[in-house]
């Protein structure tokens, strides 16, 4: 144990190396993707032991949602009062404690908790761990911080939903085996990033202001129409990991392996997501995104016309193409909210911004669950792909708005909110 003379020998607790600090933080976010996709995979396997339908699905996809907005913005400040090293440790730590809740299920009551649970956990995670990847990055690197902590949460979302489906139909233990692997590694985990060294600015403040929800007035107008792109492409990933599973197995009559069925869907989704942001990122802007919600609209399109041939060989191009599209699409928006918010206002921008991501993430998913209980899924998704077109031209006709200046194709990439997109997520 090192110590430090200030007039008595206090101990001071030993850092990892900064390359091993950085693998464990990035590995915090690949962890809180991957876990919060656990559960997608999983959900006819549920519907069927529980005797629920695709409505509760999505009330259970709503509930992680609902905690987790509010929260998020409660404890952005908090990153730069207390430290990104404890809220990082305590929410790894609590997401353990929700696949405790998932894997002890026995009945409805505990999916609740567990995905209440998670969202808090999620919310801790997110409000510090893509500052911490940032500043704990090797070299200093803010463009390579950014990349690593987007690469983190494409990587997460791919195997939350692929290790769960793999593992529900190669083991005896379907709905268990999946949270004991992710208890394990987020024990492990929260133990090990004790020792990271804290990076939190030394500013000599303690005090903490919640984040405002505020768009300046005269940059509303260019800020409706990204909000709108972004809003259109979360919907999209509201079906996928919220309803997709279900839509496959009711309506595509996906039941043989259907587990890794729904997982391998909603994994390549991600991946297309996460690849076309990686590969395309030089490529961005108004035009760029435009073309991608087209993208996002013809593979919605496809998915819903698969359920009327039975054809899964469709629903998957059509998750591709679509998934392509909102990767694009997701970047383009990001990086024109951040050109056009101002300085002074950037938080309340943002936090604005995803905060309408994450309600066009569960709330038309949501009505839509609620209603495939009445009038089947492959009514709701041709409906819900109706819905995401009328949403998409919205956006365009209110990205004409925005000056050449401000959308100029020249501004910097970002990447997309970290959000934890809950069976998702997402990110966004």
């Amino acid at each position: 144990m090192a110590t430090r003379q200030t007039g008595a020998a206090v101990p001071v607790v030993p850092s990892w190396s900064p390359r091993v600090s950085f693998g464990l933080v990035v590995a915090a976010q690949v962890l809180l993707f991957a876990g919060s996709n656990l559960p997608t995979p999983l959900f006819p396997i549920y519907e069927h032991r529980y005797g629920f339908g695709p409505g509760v699905v999505t009330l259970l996809f709503g509930s992680y949602i609902a905690i987790l907005v509010p929260t998020l913005v409660l404890l952005g400040p908090v990153a730069d009062r207390v430290g990104r090293r404890p809220l990082l440790v305590a929410g790894i730590a609590v997401t353990a404690i929700s696949s405790t809740a998932f894997a002890a299920a026995r009945s409805l009551g505990w999916l609740y908790a567990g995905e209440l649970s998670y969202g808090i956990a999620s919310a801790l995670v997110m409000s510090c761990v893509s500052i911490a990847i940032r500043e704990l990055h090797p070299t200093h690197d803010v463009a390579a911080g950014s990349l690593a902590a987007s690469v983190a949460m494409a990587v997460g979302m791919v195997l939350g939903p692929l290790t769960s489906g793999v593992l529900a139909d190669a083991t005896p233990w379907p709905t268990t085996a999946p949270y004991v692997v992710d208890i394990c590694l987020a024990s492990l985990l929260s133990v090990a990033l004790l020792r990271i060294p804290e990076t939190r600015p030394r500013t000599g403040t303690t005090s903490a202001r919640v984040a405002r929800l505020h768009v300046p007035s005269e940059i509303r107008p260019a800020f409706a129409g990204p909000a709108a792109m972004g809003a259109a492409t979360f919907m999209f990933v509201g079906w996928v990991f919220g309803l997709s599973p279900s839509f496959l197995d009711d309506d595509l009559n996906v039941h043989i392996t259907r587990p890794l069925v729904g997982g391998l869907f909603a994994a390549l989704v991600a991946f297309a997501m996460g690849a076309s942001q990686l590969g395309l990122r030089a490529h961005h802007g108004h035009r760029p995104g435009a073309r991608a919600l087209f993208a996002v609209v013809a593979g919605m399109g496809t998915i819903a016309v698969s359920s009327a041939t039975r054809c899964l060989a469709m629903a998957v191009v059509g998750g591709v193409v679509a998934g392509v599209g909102a990767g694009v699409a997701q970047m383009s928006a990001m990086a024109a909210v951040q050109t056009v918010a101002p300085p002074r206002a950037r938080t309340g921008v943002m936090s604005t911004y995803v905060t309408v991501c994450y309600l066009a993430l569960s709330v038309p998913v949501v009505i839509a669950g609620e209603a495939a209980d009445h009038v089947g899924l492959a009514t709701v998704t041709a409906w819900y792909a109706i819905a995401v077109t009328v949403v998409v031209v919205l956006a365009l006709r209110l990205s004409r708005r925005i000056s050449t200046g401000l959308c100029s194709e020249e501004a910097a990439p970002a990447a997309p909110p970290a959000g934890g997109m809950r069976h998702a997520a997402a990110t966004a």
